[in-house]
C-alpha cells in the first residue's frame, strides 16, 4: 500500500472516530441482562472473554466497548484496512484476517490474546454472510482457550439499515438503543469432537437469533420494559428481521 493510501486509510479512520462518538453520544442505551458479564468478569480476573454477535451491529459494537482493548477480526482485503483504521482509533486491537483469508493465522494470533487476557468481539457471520449464520472460528477458538462465548444484541428505535449483504444497523440521532446480553455463557469442551463442534455452532446461532428477535420487537411492541420478557416463536421467524 502506497503511503498516499495508508494516509488517507488512517484520516478516514480519525472522521469515522469523531462523527460516530457525535452520534452515539446524542443516543439513550438501555442495557439488560449484563450481570451476567460483571459476575464473569469479577471470578475470573485476567481471563479473557469472547463476544459473539451478528455483523449488522458491528457499528454500535465498537462504540460500545471503546478503549477496552477489545480483539476483533477484520478481513485482510482492502476494505480491511478501512475497518482496521476506525477499530483502532476506538482502542480496538484488530487481527487481519477472514474465513477464506489468512483465516487459521489470525485464529492462532486472537487466540494467544485471549489468552493473555484480552475480551474480543467476534462478528461471527462474517465477513460477508450468509447473514445469520455463523461461521466455525468462534467455536474453534472457545475449544482452544477453554472461554466461554457471551452473546450479545442490540437494537434501535430508529435506525438506517445499509443495502449490504448484513442490513448493517446506523442508529439515527436521538434514538433509543437497547443492548442485551445472552441468558447464559456458551461452553464448548476442549475434547469436543468436529460433530458436536458444529451442533455448538448451531446452538450459537440459535441463541443470536433469539436474542435479535427480542431487540427487533423491543420498541414494536407496547407496555414492554424488558426485551428478555418477550416470548419468542418456534423456529425465529428471519422474514421479519431481514
Amino acid at each position: 500500500m502506497s503511503p498516499w493510501k495508508y494516509f488517507l486509510f488512517w484520516l478516514f479512520g480519525w472522521a469515522i472516530k469523531a462523527v460516530t462518538s457525535l452520534l452515539f453520544m446524542t443516543c439513550r442505551v438501555q442495557v439488560f441482562g449484563q450481570e451476567i458479564e460483571t459476575a464473569y468478569l469479577e471470578e475470573h480476573k485476567g481471563k479473557g472473554l469472547p463476544y459473539a454477535s451478528w455483523h449488522r451491529g458491528l457499528f454500535f459494537f465498537v462504540y460500545f466497548y471503546r478503549n477496552l482493548k477489545f480483539i476483533v477480526m477484520a478481513s485482510a482485503s482492502k476494505d480491511g484496512e478501512l475497518a482496521t483504521q476506525a477499530t483502532r482509533r476506538f482502542g480496538w486491537i484488530p487481527v487481519r484476517g477472514s474465513s477464506s483469508r489468512r483465516g487459521s493465522q489470525a485464529l492462532q494470533e486472537m487466540q494467544v490474546l485471549f489468552e493473555k487476557g484480552h475480551r474480543g468481539g467476534l462478528v461471527v457471520d462474517a465477513p460477508t454472510g450468509p447473514p445469520c449464520v455463523s461461521k466455525i472460528g468462534i467455536i474453534i477458538l472457545a475449544k482452544r482457550t477453554g472461554l466461554p462465548i457471551l452473546p450479545v444484541m442490540w437494537n434501535a428505535d430508529k435506525s438506517w439499515r445499509i443495502k449490504s449483504w448484513d442490513r448493517s444497523i446506523i442508529p439515527k440521532p436521538f434514538s433509543r438503543i437497547v443492548f442485551l446480553y445472552g441468558d447464559e455463557l456458551l461452553h464448548v469442551p476442549a475434547d469436543a469432537s468436529e460433530e458436536a463442534c458444529e451442533n455448538f455452532r448451531k446452538e450459537l446461532d440459535v441463541r443470536l437469533c433469539r436474542m435479535m428477535y427480542q431487540t427487533d420487537h423491543f420498541f414494536r411492541l407496547p407496555g414492554i420494559t424488558d426485551p428478555r420478557d418477550i416470548e419468542i416463536p418456534e423456529p425465529v421467524p428471519m422474514n421479519e428481521l431481514y
